[in-house]
């Protein structure tokens, strides 16, 4: 069934489908309509409400539910690096030969999600050391978080596919995140080296925010795919401390953290491929030496 599901799809116009969701989602209805789809989409998500910043009559819409804000103070920072958001760490190991794994037999480049057609000629496979991926579900908190201090050079807006990001597809699409939509933020770190942290797009909206490049506009209705990449450079670097806010989903989808081998000198990085859960804040490591 999921086979014929990924056939369908590749038909599909997963871009426009995608904005028209998020268009829906952004509709401003009348105050009794509002506070009913809104009761009904925390309802079927199963939304903990409890740890939003506002109560569930507050939001007009949707898109601003699904983004909410948290209370201060419920996702403390417990080591040097931790998870950027609230969901699933699915999977946490070393890239190999410079690929990373999707799902089981699935493998995609580190440097096609990082660079695309864009990488330096001095990048090379060996650079990449590790890498952390965490899928976030419909019921989390959606946004993104800065799961080390450091500073970043770049944000990088790459155009692309929708595909879905759930379990089926990705275990069924090759090169599933490198494919679709993304953006990454390049950072030097505090503790020394590079890594990146890739928020990939995703069908249904695949809308993605940034406070650090708030002209950045993804999924905004054109074909994409074979649009080239946008890049917003800082010079000087912007610093980011751990835990500041770096991105929102407006619907769902999948953090990817590439680390190089000075990143994770000294630090022991967590290893898991069972889709523990984990929240904004947590550990992402179990010592440093």
């Amino acid at each position: 069934m999921y086979s014929l599901a990924v056939r369908l799809f590749t038909l599909a116009p997963k871009n426009a489908l995608s904005f028209a969701t998020g268009q829906a989602a952004r509709l401003k209805l009348p105050k009794p309509l509002a506070d009913l789809s809104c009761r009904g989409f925390a309802a079927v998500f199963r939304l903990n409400m409890d740890e939003a910043s506002a109560p569930l009559s507050a939001y007009a819409t949707i898109e601003d539910l699904f983004t909410r804000s948290l209370k201060p103070g419920l996702r403390p920072i417990s080591s040097p690096i931790c998870s950027p958001a609230d969901g699933f760490l699915a999977r946490s190991g070393p890239i190999q030969a410079g690929e990373a794994i999707q799902a089981k037999g699935l493998p995609y480049a580190a440097a096609d999600l990082i660079f695309g057609a864009t990488a330096p000629e001095t990048v090379k496979a060996q650079d990449f050391a590790w890498y952390q991926t965490i899928y976030l579900a419909p019921h989390n908190y959606h946004r993104v978080h800065a799961p080390f201090s450091g500073r970043v050079t770049k944000v990088t807006h790459f155009p692309g596919e929708l595909w879905p990001v759930n379990g089926p597809f990705v275990a069924r699409v090759p090169r599933l995140f490198s494919r679709n939509e993304r953006l990454v933020f390049s950072f030097d770190l505090s503790l020394g080296g590079k890594a990146y942290v890739v928020m990939v797009g995703a069908f249904n909206v695949g809308r993605m925010v940034t406070p650090l490049a708030p002209d950045v506009v993804t999924n905004n209705g054109r074909r994409q795919g074979n649009e080239q990449p946008s890049f917003t450079t800082f010079e000087p670097a912007r610093d980011v401390a751990i835990g500041d806010e770096i991105g929102t989903f407006m619907l769902g989808s999948t953090v990817v953290i590439v680390y190089d081998h000075a990143a994770i000198s000294g630090i022991n990085l967590l290893r898991a491929q069972d889709n523990r859960p984990i929240l904004m804040g947590q550990t992402l490591c179990t010592r440093q030496s």
